[in-house]
């Protein structure tokens, strides 16, 4: 089989898992369309093995989420109609169960979490792209939700960064089954390598990435 685009022989990658929190995608803590879609697509088992194949590659694993600061949500940007329904449930805060990384999601000692405490993609306000060099990475590998808004939003700001992406498809959610459908055919295919969780491990084996 061929490496994956932008997982050939000598490229860096990064394993990035977005907004895969409690308060967005997990029904024991949300009642949403994307939680269910997150539980029905059985994505959180798939990047556990995921980020377990990145770790013994030796490649990163950072986990980017949102939550305010504090609970008055200080420094919390309102300037569009996604941002006041979160800061309305008032259930994404720092050191509270619905901030904090899906319960089933497995974290190692040596994985990143990178927090924005506003904005819909993880790179602008937050110290991603630093960490991403600092690991002299070239491609970045998203998992993770949604597809609707925060997927997307990472891509364009990866590329613009100068990064080459790849999208785990069977990694991902999107609010219903339709809108993921939409993205993943007609939108994301613009910014990103396609591809799913097997394909991505099965190129991450033959090259020493990171050696």
């Amino acid at each position: 089989m061929a490496p994956v685009r932008g997982l050939e022989p000598g490229k860096r990658a990064a394993l990035v898992v977005n907004e895969l929190q409690n308060a967005i995608a997990n029904p024991a803590h949300v009642d949403t369309p994307l939680a269910a879609q997150v539980t029905a697509r059985g994505i959180v088992a798939r990047i556990n093995v995921l980020a377990a194949a990145f770790r013994a590659a030796g490649g990163p694993v950072i986990y980017c989420t949102i939550a305010a600061r504090t609970p008055d949500w200080d420094g919390y940007l309102v300037n569009c109609a996604l941002a006041a329904r979160i800061k309305r449930t008032g259930k994404l805060v720092l050191g509270t169960a619905g901030g904090a990384l899906h319960d089933d999601l497995v974290v190692g000692p040596s994985d990143v979490v990178s927090n924005r405490s506003h904005g819909m993609a993880p790179f602008t306000g937050t110290t991603l792209d630093a960490t991403l060099r600092g690991y002299g990475i070239d491609t970045v590998v998203l998992t993770g939700v949604s597809t609707n808004i925060a997927l997307p939003g990472a891509a364009t700001e990866a590329v613009a960064l100068g990064y080459s992406v790849v999208l785990v498809e069977d990694c991902t959610a999107g609010a219903t089954p339709e809108t993921h459908r939409m993205q993943i055919t007609e939108h994301l295919p613009l910014l990103a390598t396609i591809t799913t969780a097997e394909s991505v491990i099965a190129s991450l084996r033959p090259a020493p990435q990171w050696a």
